[in-house]
């Protein structure tokens, strides 16, 4: 599938701290939202791979998940480490904790730039390789996505 360049451009901008991320977020439609949505979980895909490696088990994932929500919280940007594990789960294949009632949209976005920020804050690597990164994230979303 393809990745719509403001999808990209948003991701950019959260990376490099530009102010548009929050206004190109607020424009997106519900159903821009979904793609954007399958899109960020490539970039978190990519991001998350040297940290935590190709293979993680559920207790990695949730002490991740925790780290992102606590760095938040210090910056008073409350996010739901249940709905950050949720996508972790989701990147890594393994079984979703929100079966009955599932995550809204607009949380899964609040949490996959959770997890973004989080990594661009501790990894200074992530704002210079930037356009690299995205590169590599819109190739595993097209092969991700592949009928």
């Amino acid at each position: 599938m393809r990745v719509e360049p403001r999808f990209r451009d948003q991701v950019r901008c959260l990376v490099l701290k530009d102010r548009r991320a929050k206004t190109l977020d607020e424009a997106l439609s519900p159903d821009d939202r979904i793609a954007f949505n399958d899109f960020l979980a490539s970039v978190v895909a990519v991001l998350v791979a040297p940290r935590l490696g190709g293979r993680c088990g559920i207790e990695h994932l949730a002490a991740f998940s925790d780290e992102v929500a606590a760095g938040h919280r210090g910056e008073r940007r409350p996010v739901n480490e249940f709905v950050v594990e949720e996508m972790l789960r989701h990147v890594y294949g393994l079984p979703q904790l929100f079966r009955t009632v599932p995550a809204s949209p607009a949380a899964v976005s609040g949490a996959g730039a959770a997890i973004v920020r989080h990594l661009n804050n501790t990894d200074p690597g992530i704002a210079p390789g930037i356009d690299r990164i995205l590169d590599t994230a819109v190739d595993l979303h097209q092969r991700r996505t592949r009928p």
